[in-house]
């Protein structure tokens, strides 16, 4: 089932699907570095998707990654999944900042702005007016968020953070106004032996290495 994006229902494909599957396949080496004690929690500034430990945020991630680019189905929709998604451009921001503050491409020879440029023209149908070699971290934000906006919509999980702890009859006005299903912020990534998660990362890598 294609993601819900801003355009119906569709599956990302060309440059804008390698811009993200990109970022998968480096969120998937953060959490495996973590996973074996060879790096600490990385904080994707997104706490919906932050708050899990590794092997629940690979779950997620996979389940997120087989709707952007496969044919899963994510339904009912969940204020963690929507979550998820949107730290992939949290990602991509912090890709590109990085590549920024390492003056250059660095031993990957890939550069994560020139990538961003491709899907935008790839989204929107016209070149972005930004040069590669630009160092403007507030433009380069403001051009990844665009594509997101295109793909994830409205974050209703962010307007919903409010609704945590709120009357539960304010609450549901709120989910059942947007459509949203009764457990949308109660619904929880399950825990995950190790087994499990090395499934998801190999799923996961099926889709990252196309």
């Amino acid at each position: 089932m294609p993601w819900p994006t801003t355009a119906g229902l569709r599956n990302l494909t060309g440059a804008e699907a390698d811009l993200v599957r990109g970022a998968i396949g480096m969120m998937v080496d953060a959490h495996v570095a973590q996973l074996r004690g060879e790096a600490p929690q990385h904080e994707y500034g997104v706490d919906w998707f932050d708050q899990w430990d590794a092997g629940q945020r690979l779950w997620l991630i996979e389940r997120v990654t087989a709707a952007l680019l496969g044919d899963e189905t994510i339904a009912p929709s969940a204020a963690m999944f929507d979550a998820t998604a949107d730290a992939i451009f949290y990602e991509i921001i912090d890709l590109v900042q990085m590549e920024i503050n390492e003056g250059g491409v660095g031993d990957s020879e890939r550069s994560w702005r020139q990538s961003v440029i491709d899907a935008y023209t790839s989204q929107a149908n016209r070149p972005a007016t930004i040069d590669p070699a630009s160092v403007d971290h507030d433009r380069w934000q403001t051009l990844i968020t665009q594509i997101a906006d295109a793909i994830l919509g409205i974050r209703l999980y962010q307007r919903a953070e409010a609704f945590r702890d709120a009357d539960y009859k304010a609450t549901q006005t709120f989910l059942r106004e947007r459509g949203l299903p009764e457990d949308y912020l109660t619904r929880l990534p399950p825990l995950r032996t190790t087994t499990q998660t090395q499934r998801s990362i190999d799923r996961i890598q099926t889709y990252v290495f196309v």
